[in-house]
């Protein structure tokens, strides 16, 4: 069985979860990956570069000079690419980059990317205290006492937003610090993160991105 660590908001272990070790034991397919972090950056970009043709920019079209007999080299327009201010040969010009990405895939991408964490010990879970304010030295001190505080964290929270309220707006303070919620937990995210800490409550949600039954 694996052990997850559970920490308070002192930053001390107090309790242990175990997972099957079959669930993360397998080997890491790298492919899946793959298709899902590209298929999820393309689809991050705008498409808006956009460039003028010389049929596009403004000015005349009008031929500058006589084809023959002023000792020059022949243009056939002012808005030519060679010109300065003329047209661009090739440009960008605005399209969709996007991908569409099957659902499995993406509950594929994110089984790897948490077996991953979980293989390099770089998963936990967290008992949070209700704050009646924002508190950011909470989290901050909560980072240095676990040992992570130079590490790229994602903290994944239950699906209420507004009972995690004052913990949201005590960790947004910190730059190394990310979070997301237990239902809408993206691959992208958690691939990028040094470690992964989670709310104790939504283990069981974790286990079932895993593969494990309820």
């Amino acid at each position: 069985m694996k052990k997850i660590n559970v920490y308070d908001m002192q930053g001390k272990i107090v309790a242990e979860e175990s997972l099957p070790e079959e669930l993360i034991s397998k080997p890491l397919n790298k492919d899946i990956i793959y298709y899902y972090v590209n298929a999820h950056m393309a689809n991050r970009r705008q498409g808006t570069s956009s460039a003028k043709t010389r049929g596009e920019v403004s000015g005349s079209g009008k031929k500058p000079w006589r084809q023959k007999g002023t000792g020059r080299a022949r243009v056939g327009s002012s808005r030519t690419p060679l010109w300065r201010h003329g047209g661009v040969v090739f440009g960008p010009s605005p399209r969709d980059y996007g991908q569409r990405l099957p659902k499995k895939v993406k509950k594929s991408a994110l089984r790897e990317v948490l077996k991953d964490k979980m293989h390099e010990d770089r998963f936990a879970l967290f008992m949070p205290e209700k704050l009646e304010s924002p508190r950011t030295k909470v989290f901050a001190g909560f980072l240095k006492k676990a040992g992570c505080e130079n590490e790229k964290i994602l903290f994944v929270f239950a699906n209420d937003r507004a009972s995690n309220g004052n913990l949201i707006k005590s960790l947004k303070n910190i730059s190394s610090v990310t979070y997301d919620f237990s239902n809408q937990l993206s691959a992208y995210e958690v691939l990028k993160s040094d470690r992964v800490i989670a709310e104790k409550s939504v283990f069981g949600a974790i286990k079932e991105y895993l593969g494990e039954e309820q």
